[in-house]
C-alpha cells in the first residue's frame, strides 16, 4: 500500500546540541500541533454507498494519481478535511484511529476499478478496472481529523457533485463500526467548477443538490461541507462527521498494513539513515516531540513518551510520538530486502509489519504539495503559496536562474562518519550522484549531502529557460526517484534585484531559517 497525507502544514523541527541543525520533518495530520477546541456537530445523515464501492485498503491522502502510472486526474484542486466526532448525549469526543475512506468519480464521472460502463455526456464506453485513482483512505489523529488531496468529482445523470466516505473503527482486525454517508458543496461553488474546461459535457446537467435524491433527507446540511477558494488556487473544504462509534477498549499498539513510509514522500518502505513516519493505532499515550534536552550525548533518543521502535531488531531514534503516527530515523543497516517493524509502548508490542528496506528511497519535503525551499540569497522560503511562516521570510513563487536550497531523506550513503542518530553540524557529500529535473529540464545540482540526522540538502539552479508556471521537482539518485506531484512555482516577477557574485550558498541549513552565502 502506498502513504500519502496532507496537512494543515508541515514543520520545520530544530534539534541543537553542539551546535543548531535544522531539518524539515512532516507532521502529517497535523501530529505536533495542539488539539483544537472541540464544538459538538449534530448527527450526520447515513446514506447509500452507492454501487461504486471498492475495498481497496490504499492508504494514502493525496488520492488523485493512479499508484500503478502517478497520472493524476485532471480537475479543479480539492484540499478535504474531515473531522470524526463520536457523540454521546450531547457530548462528543474525537474518535482517533478510525479509518475514513472517501471515493467519487472525476471531472467526467469516470470512477475507477470498474467493468466496462458508459459514464454519458459524450465520455462513450470506458473500463477503468485495476486503476485506483481517487480512492484511498487515512486514520483519524488525536483530534478525530483525517485530510486529503483530490479534484472536485464531475456530475452525472440523476446525481449531483458528490464524494463517498466510509468511517470504520476496529478492534484488531474486528469491525466496530462501519459508518457510510456522502459529502456535498454548495450550489454556487459546484456552478463555478462545472464551468471550467474539464468538466465540459455534451449533455446539460441534470440534478442539482435541490433535486438530488440522496440529498434528499432530514438534516441534510450535515452533508455540506463549507468550501473557500477559487478554481486557480484550488478549493479547501472541511466538514464534522458525527455519529455514535463503539471504540475498542485494548491498548496494546498496531501498526497499519502498510503503514511505514518515507516521513517526506510517502513511499512504502524505509532505506538506512533515511527518516519514516509509522502509522497505527495507541501508538502512544500522549502526543510528544523530541526537545533539545531529550538528547542523549548530543544523539536523537531511541525512546521518547516510553514509546521505542524497533526496524529488523535494530532500535530506531524516535522524533516524535502520537497515538496514531511516530517519526523515526532508521537505523544503519546493510541487511537489504524484507524487514520487519514493531512498536513498544507501556501497554506492550505491536504486531511486526514487514517493508522493504532498499539502499535509496528519496523523497523532498513539501507543503500542500509544494518543495519547500530556502532561496539563495536571502534565505527566504519558497512554499508555494506565499502563506506566512513565524520567524521567516516567505515567497510564493522563485524566479528563473535563481539557487534553490531543496530538502531530502533517503538519498543514501554519504562521506559521513558521524554515528546515525548523532546531531551535528557540516555538510557531506552524497556518494551516489544526485540529478534533478524541473519542469522536465534538467537543473544544475552544485551539492547534494546530508547536513543533519538523515537530512539531505540539494543546491541546485533553476533552468533559465523555463516558463512560469507550477513545474514539477524531481530529484533522482542511483535510478531511484522522488514522488511525483511535487511542485516549484517559477514566475519572473520572483526574481531577486541583486548582482550576483559568483558566491554559491554554504552547504548547510541555518536554524534561523537563513541559507549562509
Amino acid at each position: 500500500m502506498k502513504m500519502r497525507v496532507l496537512t494543515r502544514r508541515q514543520t520545520l523541527a530544530t534539534l541543537t546540541g553542539a551546535g543548531a541543525a535544522a531539518y524539515f520533518i512532516p507532521a502529517w495530520n497535523d501530529a505536533v500541533e495542539a488539539a483544537d477546541t472541540i464544538t459538538c456537530a449534530a448527527a450526520t445523515p447515513t446514506v447509500t454507498e452507492g454501487p461504486y464501492w471498492v475495498d481497496e485498503k490504499l492508504f494514502r491522502s493525496d488520492i488523485r494519481t493512479d499508484p500503478s502510472t502517478g497520472v493524476a486526474r485532471d480537475g479543479v484542486p480539492l484540499t478535504l478535511t474531515i473531522y470524526v466526532q463520536n457523540l454521546s448525549g450531547t457530548a462528543c469526543t474525537p474518535v482517533t484511529g478510525a479509518y475514513v475512506d472517501i471515493w467519487h468519480c472525476d471531472a467526467k464521472r469516470i470512477y475507477s476499478d470498474e467493468a466496462t460502463y458508459n459514464p454519458g455526456g459524450g465520455t462513450g464506453n470506458v473500463t477503468t478496472t485495476g486503476q485506483r485513482f481517487l480512492r484511498g483512505y487515512q486514520i483519524t489523529d488525536s483530534d478525530g481529523k483525517v485530510t486529503f488531496t483530490t479534484i472536485f468529482p464531475g456530475w452525472y445523470t440523476s446525481r449531483t457533485i458528490h464524494i463517498h466516505m466510509r468511517v470504520r473503527t476496529y478492534n484488531g482486525a474486528t469491525v466496530l463500526s462501519n459508518f457510510v454517508s456522502q459529502i456535498f458543496f454548495d450550489e454556487t461553488v459546484n456552478n463555478t467548477v462545472l464551468a471550467q474546461s474539464a468538466y465540459s459535457r455534451t449533455s446539460v446537467r441534470d440534478t442539482t443538490n435541490a433535486s438530488d435524491n440522496v440529498y434528499s433527507v432530514a438534516n441534510n446540511t450535515r452533508m455540506l461541507a463549507a468550501a473557500t477558494g477559487s478554481v486557480s488556487a484550488g478549493y479547501a473544504a472541511s466538514i464534522t462527521v458525527g455519529a455514535a462509534f463503539q471504540t475498542p477498549s485494548v491498548t496494546t499498539p498496531a501498526i497499519t498494513s502498510g503503514g511505514v513510509g518515507n516521513a517526506f514522500s510517502g513511499g512504502a518502505g524505509l532505506s538506512t539513515g533515511s527518516w519514516i513516519s509509522i502509522f497505527g493505532t495507541n501508538l502512544a499515550s500522549a502526543a510528544r516531540a523530541l526537545a533539545s534536552a531529550d538528547l542523549v550525548n548530543n544523539t536523537i533518543p531511541t525512546s521518547l513518551g516510553g514509546v521505542s521502535v524497533q526496524i529488523n531488531n535494530k532500535p530506531a531514534f524516535v522524533q516524535y510520538v502520537s497515538a496514531t503516527q511516530i517519526n523515526v530515523l532508521a537505523p544503519n543497516d546493510s541487511s537489504l530486502g524484507s524487514v520487519g517493524v514493531t512498536v513498544t509502548n507501556a501497554a506492550g508490542t505491536s504486531n511486526s509489519v514487514t517493508t522493504t528496506l532498499q539502499s535509496v528511497l528519496p523523497g523532498l519535503a513539501t507543503l500542500s504539495g509544494y518543495v519547500r525551499a530556502v532561496r539563495y540569497p536571502d534565505g527566504a522560503i519558497i512554499n508555494g503559496t506565499g502563506n506566512a511562516e513565524t520567524g521567516y521570510v516567505t515567497s510564493a513563487a522563485v524566479g528563473q536562474g535563481t539557487i534553490l536550497s531543496l530538502y531530502g531523506t533517503g538519498f543514501g550513503p554519504s562521506s559521513s562518519t558521524e554515528a546515525t542518530g548523532l546531531v551535528f553540524t557540516g555538510a557531506y557529500p552524497a556518494t551516489n550522484r544526485v540529478t534533478v529535473t524541473i519542469g522536465g529540464l534538467s537543473a544544475d545540482v552544485s551539492f547534494a549531502g546530508l547536513v543533519s540526522p538523515g537530512l539531505y540538502q540539494l543546491n541546485v539552479t533553476v533552468p533559465s529557460n523555463l516558463a512560469d508556471g507550477n513545474h514539477a521537482v524531481v530529484a533522482t539518485v542511483a535510478g531511484s526517484s522522488s514522488q511525483s506531484g511535487a511542485l516549484l512555482k517559477v514566475a519572473a516577477s520572483a526574481k531577486l534585484a541583486f548582482r550576483r557574485t559568483g558566491r554559491r550558498p554554504a552547504h548547510n541549513v541555518m536554524a534561523a531559517g537563513t541559507a549562509a552565502g
